[in-house]
């Protein structure tokens, strides 16, 4: 009774250790870990001195050493190209323990006879799951050279059902991580055409006037920097950047004698310059956008908190943090550049008149917060500046800062 309890005893263990080897590895690493750990239990179950795994690689059609005991003299290397096996794969019964004998006349044993020598082979084991081929275990001979049983045999069944398995989950899951990470960049290539397409678009906007140059960039880039300072995530910062490129698109269809005309616009002209937000309105709407309301962004980046702005009249509740933030990006860049109708403001001035419609124009919180940044900046706090750069010429010095400071 003792000598049957031993092998029933060891042979438990040896599957326990082993139940966990369908849990997923994310990485070929961390499965050539747990599939030497498995093959030190297989080894010691059967007292075998050399032992080897190979894992199935589909597109090179060969079998790569995933992991190997007994041979650390460098002698053990990845099964050559197997061109011969891919032919042979019917010869080999699924998951069914193959002697040394079985295999000398056979194709693949010849065509590996050096590697499977130095391994000293016994024991073929060809791994099978859901019909597919996923790698093979190699058992060298036992401690005093002792046969394989059948029970020794009917035991490398089961063994060899789980490592299948594992081997082919393993596999599914790199798949699709490799597919994830090929959509990935994929996403990634279309995001860069998509914005590279949505560009040109705010560069043929600004060529309308030679006054508003890089006019939607610069409202843009202003609009992100307070985004930023608010706190939102890269996601909503890269919408409300679209939306500071695309504010004027409206302007494509009106006369280009209107945008550049010098003197006094005549009330038409006011109302044909007014109607373009409602145009690009129009426009992106029928756009799919990845950001949420870029479209609305845009068609209410004249509205006013004080509800006198256009096109809607739209009151301080109904306006949205990205409106707000657009509305005094926009307006900032018109002050601090030439118009047809005047020269740019001083920054000094145009701080006093950003200042002038603070909770009438412009919402209090986003001025302040605007102001705050740009203050920094002029100070020399901040290393990365977004602001200042932008400015063609700057005309307040670091002694207007103390003056300037009330506003924060």
């Amino acid at each position: 009774m003792p000598k049957k309890t031993l092998p029933m005893k060891r042979m438990m263990f040896s599957i326990a250790s082993l139940v966990d080897l369908g849990q997923e590895a994310t990485s070929t690493k961390e499965l050539a870990e747990k599939m030497k750990a498995a093959l030190y239990v297989i080894a010691g179950t059967f007292s075998v001195t050399t032992a080897a795994l190979f894992a199935f690689n589909r597109q090179r059609k060969n079998l790569f050493l995933l992991a190997s005991k007994g041979r650390r003299d460098g002698s053990l290397q990845a099964v050559s190209r197997l061109d011969a096996l891919s032919t042979h794969l019917k010869s080999f019964k699924i998951n069914e323990p193959h002697s040394y004998r079985d295999l000398q006349q056979n194709a693949f044993f010849k065509a590996n006879r050096t590697t499977l020598m130095n391994l000293q082979m016994r024991i073929f084991l060809p791994l099978f799951a859901k019909g597919d081929f996923v790698g093979a275990l190699i058992l060298g001979s036992k401690l005093g050279n002792t046969k394989f049983r059948q029970a020794d045999k009917a035991l490398l069944r089961v063994i060899a059902h789980q490592m299948a398995i594992t081997l082919h989950n393993n596999q599914l899951f790199l798949d699709l991580s490799k597919k994830a990470e090929e959509n990935k960049r994929l996403y990634h290539n279309m995001q860069h055409i998509y914005q590279d397409t949505i560009q040109a678009f705010a560069a043929a906007i600004d060529a309308k006037d030679g006054y508003t140059k890089d006019h939607s960039y610069r409202v843009a880039s202003y609009a992100v920097a307070i985004a930023k300072e608010l706190g939102w995530s890269k996601r909503d910062q890269e919408g409300i950047y679209v939306a500071g490129l695309l504010h004027d698109i409206g302007k494509i269809i009106i006369d280009t004698r209107v945008i550049q005309k010098g003197e006094k616009l005549t009330l038409g002209e006011i109302d044909q310059i007014r109607k373009h937000p409602e145009i690009s309105y129009d426009i992106l709407s029928k756009i799919k956008f990845p950001w949420k309301n870029i479209d609305f962004f845009v068609r209410h980046h004249h509205e006013r908190v004080d509800g006198r702005g256009y096109p809607d009249a739209l009151s301080e509740e109904e306006l949205s943090e990205g409106v707000k933030i657009l509305a005094l990006a926009d307006a900032f860049d018109a002050m601090t550049t030439d118009r047809p109708y005047r020269d740019k403001l001083g920054l000094s001035e145009t701080f006093q008149e950003v200042m002038n419609g603070c909770g009438t124009q412009f919402d209090e919180k986003i001025t302040k917060i605007f102001f705050n940044m740009l203050l920094r900046e002029l100070s020399g706090e901040v290393k990365e500046p977004q602001i200042l750069p932008l400015l063609h010429r700057q005309e307040a010095v670091l002694s207007e800062v103390p003056s300037l400071g009330a506003t924060a």
